[in-house]
């Protein structure tokens, strides 16, 4: 088995028959440690690696995979990630919750996009995200192409394959996590004034 799946946390036909990976079999016959410590053998018709969100229970994974030194090679179980609210407003279209995040730059601010992965497109700092078989773009504004004054992070939407603006309320769980993850890292490398709170 390649070592890269090694401890990753998979599921089965059950969606809630979680475990960490331990080894695969020629005949598909999957060796896994769940919750409970035990090494259980599956054969499951078919094996996601689920994006942690979608994981259930994953403080008790995340305590588990502590307590069992688990050291993945692949960022899963310990990828930040954030849960929808349930109150948003119906017509709500924009995250401001990590806008403003000043930039001496908008070349400073479009370089730490790159160099986190993501793309820059326009005025735009995007992610597509695979959610439930749909893909979903999620854009963070970052201003202008050639603007050499300082620059804020602005809000964040999601948009489908057809550029139509979702409502927060129809973003799914895994685009909802991964647009908030890249708007907070956006966000976080912003400049701080001394004598503020970072």
């Amino acid at each position: 088995m390649e070592s890269a799946l090694r401890d990753l946390a998979v599921v089965g036909d059950d969606p809630d028959e979680v475990g960490f990976l331990r080894d695969a079999t020629e005949t598909g016959e999957l060796r896994v440690v769940n919750l409970d410590g035990e090494t259980v053998r599956l054969s499951p018709r078919t094996v996601t690696l689920p994006h942690p969100v979608l994981l259930p229970d994953l403080d008790d994974l995340r305590e588990f995979a502590a307590e069992l030194g688990v050291v993945q090679k692949v960022e899963q179980i310990h990828r930040a990630t954030w849960r929808k609210p349930a109150d948003l407003d119906v017509r709500a279209t924009t995250v401001t919750e990590f806008s403003g995040g000043t930039y001496d730059s908008r070349f400073g601010l479009a370089a730490r996009a790159t160099t986190l992965g993501y793309r820059v497109t326009g005025g735009y700092a995007t992610c597509r995200v695979r959610d439930a078989g749909a893909i979903t773009e999620a854009s963070v504004w970052i201003g202008e192409p050639y603007w050499e004054d300082e620059v804020s992070t602005g809000g964040l939407t999601w948009q489908d394959l057809d550029g139509r603006t979702l409502p927060l309320r129809e973003v799914g769980p895994v685009a909802w996590s991964e647009g908030m993850r890249m708007a907070a890292a956006l966000y976080a490398g912003r400049k701080v004034e001394e004598g503020k709170d970072a």
